[in-house]
Parts: C-alpha cells; structure tokens; sequence
C-alpha cells in the first residue's frame, strides 16, 4: 500500500512544482498589467467654452482604442469639470473613426444642467466597434436658446475594452 501512495504525493509534488514555475514564469516574462493601456486614455487641464450657436466641438480628448481580431464593445467613461447658463444644457456625442457624430446612441446624452456651481459630470457610453484599432472623441455642444455658453475645466475620457 505505500507504493501507490507515494507516487500519488510524486505526481502531487510535480504538478505544484510545474504550477509554481509557470506562475513565476508568467510573473517574470509577462510584462506589467494596467488597467488602461496610454492610448485609451486622456486628461486635459485646459479650460474652454461655447455657445449654442457653435454646435459641436471636440473637447480635445480623444483615444484610441485596439481591439485585436474581435469585434467588440468599448465601455467609455468621461468625466469633467462644466458649467451652464441658466435654462441650457450641455450635451455628449461620440465621433469613431472621423464618422458622423452621433448623440444618445451609445450612451446618455445630457451631461450637465445648470447649476448654482461649476460640478464634476461624467457619463458613460458602450460603443460597438470592430476589429483594429479605432479612435473615439468625445464632443459637446450647448443646448439652449441663442447665445447660452458652456465652461469646460479639466477632464479625463477613457476607453476599456480589449485587455491582456
């Protein structure tokens, strides 16, 4: 009886010693892991505004984003300091790969209402693209009667999709 046991605790001790080597392996030759590769990420510390009369405008933070060989969905987050005009709103739309941009298709579309105070906004799109690399934009346009403005102070955009 203590030969089969001791070939059990054998292959136990291989298959732990070839798990550990892999992990170390992987550990030592596998790179570092981020959450957000740089491209799909942006941050401006800029400060801008528009009016109603401008339509859309880039807010100068578009990514790019690679998806490998599978088509799939990107989850976009952007986050911004705004303020409004009383009785305007600022609204959201996403420009892909210099295509048309488009508002409350992926995602919600206010961004933000007036307010007393300038405020953090941010909002989220599920974006669908293909395979390859792609590049998203964020835009903003004011909604509101002629001559109604919106402020524009720091604010990040990101793209998750394809990860390692």
């Amino acid at each position: 009886m203590s030969a089969p046991r001791s070939t059990t605790r054998r292959t136990a001790l291989a298959l732990t010693t070839a798990a550990l080597a892999g992990a170390a392996a992987t550990t030592v030759l596998g790179g570092t892991a981020e959450a957000i590769p740089v491209p799909q990420k942006t941050c401006s510390f800029s400060y801008s505004s528009i009016t109603s009369d401008q339509g859309w405008k880039p807010l100068g933070l578009g990514v790019t984003i690679n998806n490998g060989d599978t088509a799939r969905k990107v989850v976009t987050q952007l986050a911004a300091d705004l303020g409004v005009d009383t009785l305007a709103e600022v609204r959201v739309g996403y420009q892909v790969d210099n295509g048309p941009i488009q508002e409350r298709v992926w995602g919600p579309a206010n961004l933000a209402n007036h307010d007393e105070y300038w405020e953090t906004r941010s909002t989220l799109a599920v974006i669908p693209v293909g395979r390859g690399t792609h590049s998203i934009t964020p835009y903003w346009r004011i909604s509101g009667s002629t001559g109604k403005t919106g402020y524009f102070q720091t604010g990040c955009f990101t793209a998750e999709g394809r990860t390692r």
